[in-house]
């Protein structure tokens, strides 16, 4: 995969950079925030190499990407700059919609470290049933604390993604968090006699690993912040706005909000627990069934206040990590039927690594690119679902660490239950074997040779063995005229990584950017401060003038060409102020980027120490 070409593709087809508020991704999706979703070509985007489908929810636009999702979002947030862009006005939500996009936003940027913390204990658990650790040693002890630390404090994880949500001020909600988890309040709660500060009293509550609280602490914070902001007068802004948000919300917290949260979590908690205790079965069953449209509106998401509350009460969850993960094995038998029984080539190798990604827990891949692609065996895979979560739901199957749910994680089932594994793996045999013989029963209308792409697909071809077998060297001459710079040596880590692809870049002392090849203009960044080049022998080229340049929103930027001309090397693409882009303090270095390097044998760049635009700067083997 491409991923510049792809961020390029999707970044333009979403409706350019100025239709997104944000965008942020989790383990296999970019999920953005759109001005207007309404712009969003979903055909032309689920048409996009590298793109497995699109979906909307909670008030998020979701491109499905894969395990590629973190290289593609990089690319993405290379070319644009979404958080300062709003000139676009924003389409109204509605209160629903608002609301989950709310809790989604929350949640998302906290999973990675729950899912670290989460396997942590796993291993450890591991350890522990094969008698190969000392429960009293110091190893046990240092594990387990830090496979406890994204739960234990959690609401400090919380406090900081939901003031990232809400536009709250990340250090004063760090402090409220803050206060709600000191050891000292924590003294006065456990000594028995009754708290209270300004007169008024302070319910004992248990703040670690809480959800509630610290999420409508941020909301009110959120308010108060404004508040302040608008009525502190502006020589004493600077120390008068803190002293009003804290001195408000810390007694605040204590006294109201922290309570009110508590109580809720504990209803919300003792609701899980009536459900799972009269009705486990039936839930599991259902959410077993349901994950996949779950997954495609991205409300899976909006399930993790109840897991997590329900976890801080019984440190298991049985809502939904069972369900979860006979779903997950079912997505994964369902694409490996499919594997087996397609004459499709291509689409067999999709089908069988998007069948073992599955089989670990990430499912997206399967879903979409595979079984709601062909939607016979995604019916398959909710008969499978369903019949596994029953089975999983009736034996009282819960999970003692949170994450991923998988194969590879099915030592997260180890509870004090010792046959709770065992049914675990016997519900995942289930969900496999059922999904797998239902998928083969159903068939599905196989995807021809040629796929639904065919023009897409042959045009690819045609450029790959053009570059492979046609051309055995060819060279890309200097679009500008500069001094010389080894990529690794420039202060951008993308680029000088070479994650954007191989290349050399150059410093301008002229402000003429000029084609360095023959080709087609491939992509015209809105910013005009990047342009993309697909050359007559297969090469893809990304030039980018300056660092961070994109803030400058086109300013001192002028574009002579539009995307799909045709040029020549050396005609002339952007013209650009060298002088008043640097006294804003912008650094001019100017990648020039290979971005399909890996279709080549060697992309070689000159030696020189400055260049002048024509001279020869890169060849490509």
């Amino acid at each position: 995969m491409k991923h510049e070409s792809t961020a390029a593709e999707i970044l333009k087809l979403v409706g350019g950079e100025k239709n997104v508020d944000s965008v942020t991704h989790c383990a296999t999706r970019l999920r953005f925030n759109l001005k207007d979703e309404k712009v969003a070509n979903n055909d032309a985007l689920k048409n996009v190499q590298g793109v497995v489908g699109v979906a909307s929810s909670g008030g998020q636009y979701q491109v499905i990407i894969g395990n590629e999702v973190n290289n593609v979002y990089k690319a993405l947030t290379q070319l644009g700059n979404f958080a300062t862009n709003n000139d676009a006005p924003t389409v109204k939500k509605g209160k629903l919609t608002t609301l989950l996009d709310t809790i989604s936003g929350i949640f998302t940027p906290i999973l990675p470290a729950m899912i670290g913390c989460a396997m942590i204990k796993a291993v450890l658990l591991i350890l522990k049933t094969f008698d190969l650790v000392d429960l009293d040693g110091q190893f046990n002890t240092i594990m387990t604390f830090i496979g406890d630390a994204a739960y234990y404090f959690l609401p400090m994880l919380l406090a900081w993604s939901a003031a990232v949500k809400l536009k709250a001020n990340v250090g004063f909600a760090l402090t409220i968090a803050g206060v709600l988890l000191h050891p000292a309040l924590g003294a006065l709660m456990s000594a028995g006699k009754p708290v209270a500060f300004l007169g008024l009293p302070v319910t004992p509550a248990t703040y670690t690993s809480s959800v509630i609280p610290i999420i409508l602490a941020v909301w009110i914070l959120s308010y108060v912040e404004r508040f302040a902001e608008k009525y502190s007068p502006s020589v004493i802004k600077s120390i008068l706005k803190p002293l009003i948000v804290i001195l408000i919300m810390a007694p605040l917290t204590l006294i109201v909000l922290g309570p009110i949260g508590a109580i809720a979590g504990n209803y919300l908690a003792s609701g899980v627990s009536f459900v799972n205790t009269h009705a486990g079965w039936l839930v599991s069953g259902i959410i077993g069934g349901a994950f996949p449209f779950l997954i495609m509106t991205g409300m899976h998401y909006s399930l993790g206040p109840v897991v997590l509350t329900a976890y801080a009460q019984t440190k298991t969850d049985s809502i939904v990590g069972p369900g979860m993960l006979v779903h997950n094995i079912s997505q994964g038998a369902a694409a490996l039927a499919v594997a087996i029984r397609t004459k499709n080539k291509a689409f067999k190798q999709v089908a069988y690594s998007t069948s073992i990604t599955a089989l670990l827990g990430i499912t997206e891949p399967a879903l979409f690119g595979v079984n709601l692609r062909l939607k016979k065996p995604l019916i398959a895979v909710i008969i499978g679902g369903v019949v596994a979560g029953v089975y999983v739901g009736l034996f009282g199957v819960a999970r003692s660490a949170l994450g991923i749910a998988g194969i590879a994680t099915l030592p997260a089932f180890i509870t004090d239950h010792p046959w709770n594994l065992v049914h675990a793996a016997i519900g995942c045999v289930i969900a496999f074997v059922v999904t797998f013989i239902m998928t083969l029963i159903l068939g599905f209308e196989d995807v021809p040779e040629d796929g639904k792409n065919q023009a897409t697909q042959e045009k690819t071809s045609t450029n790959d063995r053009t570059t492979v077998a046609g051309v055995s060297e060819h060279v890309l001459t200097a679009p500008l005229t500069g001094k010389v710079l080894e990529l690794s040596t420039i202060n951008d880590e993308a680029f000088a990584t070479g994650a954007m692809g191989k290349g050399i870049a150059i410093v301008p002392t002229i402000g003429k950017l000029v084609a360095p090849a023959g080709g087609v203009v491939s992509a015209v960044f809105p910013t005009s401060h990047a342009i993309g080049i697909s050359s007559n022998d297969g090469a893809e080229l990304l030039i980018h003038i300056g660092m961070n340049t994109v803030k400058l929103k086109g300013e001192h930027f002028k574009v002579h060409v539009q995307e799909g001309d045709t040029v020549k090397a050396g005609d002339l693409l952007i013209e650009f102020d060298t002088n008043a882009i640097a006294a804003k303090g912008y650094d001019l270095t100017t990648p020039i980027i290979v971005t399909n390097s890996d279709d080549f044998v060697d992309v070689i760049t000159t030696d020189k120490e400055s260049i002048t635009i024509g001279e020869n700067l890169i060849k490509i083997i």
